[in-house]
């Protein structure tokens, strides 16, 4: 619904408690609980106000005795006059003092008692009179689920716990450059938000900040996050890519849980570990890079990727957890490095192109581990044999002469005790007889040395 610039205005002064607070707090309670809470019937009525008639658009501006009329409950009494129709209140705040609203203590029980909650006439609210705020207190906006809009003043600084939970109309949000907190569960269920940007002084995002934003497609975070807590992104369906910053150095459990559209996703150098079902049923899945650094990947991270086709795993992995890449049904490419000393239960199970693969290579198709070891010392031997021939072959344009004689020098100098320490690996290719062989195989030409190496890679 749009707005009539025409609408009446409505200015609340001092005397507000008086006039919309009069009786006992406790029948104010039991109204304010009742507001449009478990009114599904006369919802699906299709009323909108109490004379059955769409309800006209009105702007309510606040700037005398804030303070009292939000701690009151008069305002929430106020908004949730059911002749005020859904979605048809501009709220407007000024007050150049006031600089925190609501209550960051707030528990997730007591989410109705916040100053605003449960008010579906709200349509838009502008704070930027409020010059001195610096905190929006827990679950403030909570269940406003008219509210499409929020202009937030440039001196707020946190957002507490559940303040937006629930605003499924919300469509965007513009937060100041100098927020630095964000609470747990902040816009959770907001189920029409598409984007948001994060200042640069965030630094950590708390649990399920972002949990059910099923049409969120995009989000920028700050070069400066370092942490992002339990279930941040879980069910955000919309969500095709992230790009997280390099300074990230830990995830929660369940962080991208059910991000079904998530296509591919890089993670930065600082992370060690992959925590609980952190991709898990991510079904759109189709590549993942994983950082040298990663030691350990615990239970379900990969769980329900069905989409996902191969896994780089990095040689430092030490630990894979129980149902890691269970039901990854596309899964066909992957090997273990010989580090891996933890292997927990059921890691593959359901990975079918994994286990024809294989059985087609001659391995038992009830037990895949045997064929996945094998697989990595093929792959590091062709790793080490392609990096040799590279060195070998810069030696060799490096050196004068005929052809002949540029191999000659190249095989008596390439490589020397010291510069082949860095290629070696425990168990891998002895670069002696690599050398050998070669030269023995025609190492007087190209064709020798191509000949020799096709038998590796």
């Amino acid at each position: 619904m749009s707005f009539d610039p025409g609408a009446q205005e409505i200015v609340i002064d001092e005397n507000v408690d008086n006039e919309l607070h009069s009786g006992s707090e406790e029948e104010s309670s039991e109204e304010d609980n009742s507001g449009w809470e478990d009114s599904s019937e006369e919802e699906s009525s299709g009323e909108e106000s109490s004379e059955g008639e769409e309800a006209e658009p009105q702007e309510i501006v606040i700037d005398e005795d804030v303070d009292n009329q939000i701690r009151s409950g008069a305002l929430r009494k106020r908004l949730q006059d059911r002749s005020l129709g859904k979605g048809t209140i501009t709220l407007i705040i000024r007050d150049p003092n006031i600089t925190i609203i609501g209550d960051m203590n707030l528990g997730w029980g007591d989410q109705e008692e916040a100053p605003l909650y449960g008010c579906k006439s709200l349509l838009r609210v502008d704070l930027k009179g409020c010059t001195k705020l610096t905190k929006l207190g827990n679950a403030v906006f909570s269940r406003c689920s008219s509210l499409t809009s929020v202009a937030l003043p440039d001196g707020l600084t946190q957002l507490g716990n559940s303040v937006f939970v629930g605003c499924s109309s919300l469509t965007s949000m513009a937060l100041p450059d100098g927020l630095t907190q964000l609470g747990d569960d902040v816009f959770r269920e907001c189920s029409s938000l598409t984007s948001v940007t994060l200042p640069d002084g965030v630094t950590k995002l708390g649990d399920s900040v972002f949990f059910g934003c099923s049409s969120l497609t995009s989000v920028a975070l700050p070069d400066g996050l370092t942490q992002l807590g339990d279930s941040v992104f879980w069910g955000c369906s919309s969500l095709r890519s992230v790009s997280l910053p390099d300074g990230l150095t830990q995830m929660g459990d369940y962080v991208f849980y059910e991000c079904s559209s998530l296509t591919s996703v890089s993670l930065p150098d600082g992370l060690t570990e992959l925590d609980k079902y952190v991709f898990s049923k991510c079904s759109s899945l189709t590549s993942v890079s994983l950082p040298d650094g990663i030691t350990r990947l615990d239970f379900g991270v990969f769980e329900g990727c069905s989409s996902l086709t191969s896994v780089s795993l990095p040689d430092g992995l030490t630990q894979l957890c129980n149902y890691a890449f269970s039901k990854c049904s596309s899964l066909a490419s992957v090997a273990l490095p010989d580090g891996l000393t933890q292997l927990g239960d059921y890691v593959f199970l359901g990975c079918s192109s994994l286990t024809s693969a294989a059985n087609s290579a001659g391995f038992s198709s009830r037990n895949v581990v045997p064929y996945l070891r094998d697989r990595y010392k093929c792959v590091t031997l062709r790793k080490l044999v392609l990096r040799l021939l590279g060195q070998y072959n810069k030696a060799v344009n490096e050196a004068n002469g005929t052809e002949a004689e540029k191999h000659a020098i190249a095989l008596a100098n390439f490589p020397t005790d010291n510069s082949t320490r860095r290629f070696t690996r425990k168990n891998a290719l002895d670069i002696r007889l690599f050398l050998q062989t070669m030269s023995t195989s025609g190492g007087n030409g190209i064709e020798g040395v191509v000949g020799y190496i096709l038998k590796f890679v």
